[in-house]
């Protein structure tokens, strides 16, 4: 397990401490994900980009400076970042390639059930849809930002943002939900469709069941 911060920290879960790693950056990092042990990607500040191929991290190539805030793909060869000014770069196994994503708003959230049906979340009410081809705006059911979003499946997809505000997609349209709180939702992850966590502000801990 990894997880990743500010100053260009990244810590490893190895089953039964945290250990620190050198990341040879010290870019505040805002998001980490991987494929497998020998691959795995952080992103954050100024455009960075770090990979570890099992034995050390190393500086990307991203073709951008902006922020990055998250990262997501299907394999080793297909992945998506996300960040400040609607900024999208996808890695197709050897370089960064930008994206039209078609918003100026920062993007926040990534997340996908396929390389053909992918999710990205942000300010604004800002919700893109990745159908293989190109990046389409949705029309959610909230003008808020939207910080984090997860899916069970391609039917089944949940965007969390500010003052509670949760919208979730039934396959056909994207349709707000009662969460109960006011707090802004940072991350959103489950297991599946009846077991869902979006956790936040304050302290917020709320479960879909």
């Amino acid at each position: 397990v990894w997880a990743v911060g500010t100053g260009g920290t990244v810590l490893q879960w190895n089953g039964k401490v945290w250990s620190p790693q050198a990341s040879r950056s010290t870019s505040f990092l805002f998001s980490v994900w991987g494929t497998d042990a020998r691959n795995v990607w952080a992103v954050g500040q100024g455009g960075t980009i770090l990979r570890w191929n099992g034995k050390v991290w190393t500086p990307q190539n991203s073709g951008t400076a902006n922020f990055l805030y998250g990262i997501w793909g299907t394999d080793a060869e297909n992945i998506w970042a996300v960040g400040q000014g609607g900024t999208i770069v996808k890695w197709d196994g050897k370089v960064w390639t930008p994206q039209n994503s078609g918003t100026a708003n920062f993007l926040y959230g990534i997340w996908g059930s396929s390389a053909n049906n992918i999710w990205a979340v942000g300010g604004a009410g800002t919700i893109l849809h990745w159908n293989g081809a190109a990046w389409v705006a949705q029309n959610p059911d909230s003008a808020t930002n939207f910080y984090a979003v997860w899916g069970s499946d391609a039917g089944h997809v949940w965007a969390g943002g500010q003052y509670g505000t949760i919208v979730t997609w039934d396959g056909a349209a994207w349709i707000a939900q009662v969460s109960g709180t006011t707090g802004g939702f940072f991350a959103v992850r489950g297991t599946a469709r009846n077991n869902v966590w979006a956790v936040g502000q304050a302290g917020t801990i709320q479960h879909w069941d």
